[in-house]
């Protein structure tokens, strides 16, 4: 089967169908909340792992059908018509690397693991004669052990016969001189990998199974061999991943496209420089190990907006444990014999950030953009980001691609309305604004009111005047009251959301705004909260935000980053950039992103390993269809909206159960 065009992986969509298709698949009513009829839309037995048959290398394809195009509802990532970004991206790389349909080496064909307890062996074995007598029977009996790789002597019970055998075979790598790894230790540590945890996996592994344990000195032996693998085989997927970008935005902008920036600071329609240097739009987003800001290790993602796929990465690390444990050594030594070490040590050290915790974001991304030219030979046009950071504001002091080609700031539309919930909230919290009472900004008009500021926007992405319009009509009706209405910014039409327009169309007197208008603020809240609206409509901040992209890729990077380095676990600067770099190769590539990491590493693929990691591809392309499934959207949405609903009735029933000091001083 020929490969797709690009031109039709990659297609332009408009915010106007995008809009249409989600208006199409629920209506403008299914967000409000309850309440507001008229809201904006918005013993010692020997346990051994033996290594032994199988046969014939499994193919396995995707096997994804398209579905019927139901609405672009990810709009970061276009797509193959009828197919998820997720399938999109991974068809790119079934000819590249590994293919999953590619037949290994012969002799890796039967190849397969079983877990075998040592007497259910020699049950097997009982019937069979010595082949040097011919008179005893054979036993297997365990000796020592290297690692999960144990000694395994057949001997005869009449003679003295005997043959030896390690469990696993040793790896098959040419770059090994001496002491060449058996392939199980190399493959147990690199599961530690996968499930995210560290050496006491390993060890509590072996000791369910009753199986000695492998040395910590060699497990982490071991780990630095894999984490190296794991950067090494992603870097070259970074590389791949980077040539789909380039012919991707060939094939998508063939007339050129707007916005780009010449050599003179003009706009003009080039999207690759003359000296071959591409132009990208790109989401970059920072992410940290631990919670609270006090993280030693922060890393910093570059996402291409028009394909998904990640560009690029950065890992900023405060700690080294080489460092720390030599402290006190380093405190007796003369400044001479300090320098002297630091300098040896300098390469291997693992601090390159000196700072906060919150600088990090801000300085990979300095990093990263300094890097892309000479790199990957992209420039990063655009910064679609959360805008929690300086980070572009020191992109646009530092000029990394000189004053004539500037950087252009990006809001994503999922956090700027959060922005405006961030700040009702806390102006409700600073000036007493909440509480019980007609017209008070409680806790649920604030969510109110943060859901309107986001349909307004993405309903009116295409005219940013209009986006601005709804958003102060949103205003003005939850402010109106029966002596001083405020409606002639609401939308007209006996179709209108707007209760009083409504009303009026139909030709009938308005209803009373007390039984219809659920979000109605005060006058005193109404002039709290103005100058929150004038900040959030400035002319460019919605211009920033009228693309209709959003962050998500990057956020989904990052779930999938700490699976494989959790958060509460101490680890190194290496494991955060192994996991970090595990993440954005499954993320671009796929499961396969593992079999790649093995072959590097001169591992056998087995039959059952492809079929699995074939099996993982598939069930993610299908998770990632029903995602994005337009009506699948509504309903969760609306299952969401209805727990939310339930839960606040029970916290309005139950009162104020927990708190600080809700006991009372003495405990009565």
């Amino acid at each position: 089967m020929s490969t797709p065009k690009f031109a039709r992986i990659f297609p332009t969509h408009s915010s106007r169908k995008r809009k249409n298709q989600l208006s199409d698949a629920r209506t403008t009513r299914k967000e409000k909340p309850a309440g507001d009829e008229n809201a904006p839309e918005v013993g010692r037995a020997e346990t051994v792992v033996l290594r032994d048959s199988g046969d014939a290398y499994v193919s396995n394809r995707l096997g994804v059908e398209p579905r019927p195009v139901l609405g672009d509802v990810n709009r970061n990532q276009p797509q193959i018509e009828g197919i998820s970004a997720s399938a999109t991206k991974l068809r790119r790389f079934s000819g590249a690397g590994i293919d999953p349909n590619a037949q290994p080496p012969a002799e890796l064909n039967r190849r397969s693991w079983c877990f075998a307890e040592c007497s259910q062996l020699n049950s097997l074995l009982s019937d069979v004669k010595c082949p040097e007598c011919e008179a005893g029977h054979v036993t297997i009996r365990v000796g020592d052990s290297m690692g999960l790789s144990q000694e395994l002597v057949l001997c005869c019970d009449s003679c003295q016969y005997s043959r030896t055998e390690y469990s696993s075979p040793r790896e098959n790598n040419l770059n090994h001189r001496q002491n060449v790894p058996f392939e199980v230790n190399t493959e147990i540590v690199l599961y530690s990998h996968e499930i995210g945890k560290g050496y006491s996996s390993v060890d509590k592994l072996c000791t369910v199974f009753g199986m000695p344990a492998m040395n910590k000195s060699s497990y982490h032996r071991i780990d630095k061999r894999v984490n190296a693998s794991i950067v090494e085989a992603t870097d070259a997927t970074l590389n791949e991943t980077v040539e789909f970008v380039r012919e991707a935005y060939r094939e998508t902008f063939p007339q050129g496209r707007v916005n780009a920036v010449n050599d003179d600071g003009e706009e003009d329609g080039a999207w690759e420089d003359d000296d071959g240097i591409l132009w990208v739009d790109v989401a970059f987003d920072g992410t940290w190990h631990k919670r609270g800001f006090s993280s030693h290790y922060g890393v910093g993602v570059v996402v291409d907006v028009l394909t998904g796929y990640v560009l690029d990465f950065c890992v900023k690390s405060t700690y080294c444990h080489t460092c720390a444990m030599n402290k006190e050594k380093l405190e007796g030594m003369t400044a001479a014999e300090q320098l002297q070490w630091k300098q040896l040590h300098q390469p291997d050290c693992s601090i390159n950030h000196e700072g906060s915790a919150k600088s990090m974001e801000r300085d990979a991304a300095l990093e990263l953009w300094g890097r892309s030219v000479e790199r990957h030979n992209l420039r990063y046009r655009t910064m679609l980001s959360d805008g929690d950071s300086t980070a572009f504001n020191a992109l646009a002091a530092a000029q990394p691609y000189g004053p004539t080609r500037p950087i252009t700031k990006l809001e994503c539309t999922n956090h700027l309305p959060k922005r405006m919930g961030t700040a009702l909230r806390k102006a409700s919290k600073d000036g007493r604004l909440g509480g019980r009472g007609e017209g008070r900004l409680t806790k649920e008009k604030c969510q109110r009111l943060q859901n309107y500021f986001r349909s307004a926007i993405l309903n009116n992405l295409e005219d940013q005047r209009a986006m601005e319009q709804a958003i102060w009509a949103t205003f003005f009706h939850v402010t109106s009251t029966d002596e001083d209405p405020h409606h002639d910014r609401c939308p007209a039409g006996p179709a209108s959301w707007c209760f009083f327009q409504r009303a009026r169309a139909e030709g009938q007197p308005p209803p009373p705004h007390a039984g219809h208008n659920g979000t109605a603020l005060s006058r005193e809240v109404s002039h709290a909260v103005l100058p929150i609206y004038r900040r959030m409509t400035n002319p460019i901040l919605l211009k920033r935000v009228a693309h209709g992209k959003t962050q998500n890729s990057n956020e989904s990077l990052h779930n999938v980053m700490w699976g494989h380095c959790p958060k509460e676990v101490f680890v190194g600067k290496d494991r955060v950039e192994a996991a970090t770099a595990e993440a954005v190769a499954k993320f671009n590539r796929g499961n396969f992103a593992l079999a790649q990491v093995m072959d590097h590493m001169s591992l056998p693929i087995t039959e059952l390993t492809h079929s699995a990691l074939a099996n993982k591809d598939k069930v993610r392309v299908q998770k990632a269809e029903r995602a994005t499934d337009v009506a699948a959207v509504a309903a969760r949405r609306a299952r969401c909206a209805g727990r939310q609903r339930q839960l606040e009735q029970r916290e309005d029933q139950e009162g104020e159960v927990y708190g600080a000091g809700l006991m009372g001083d003495g405990g009565e």
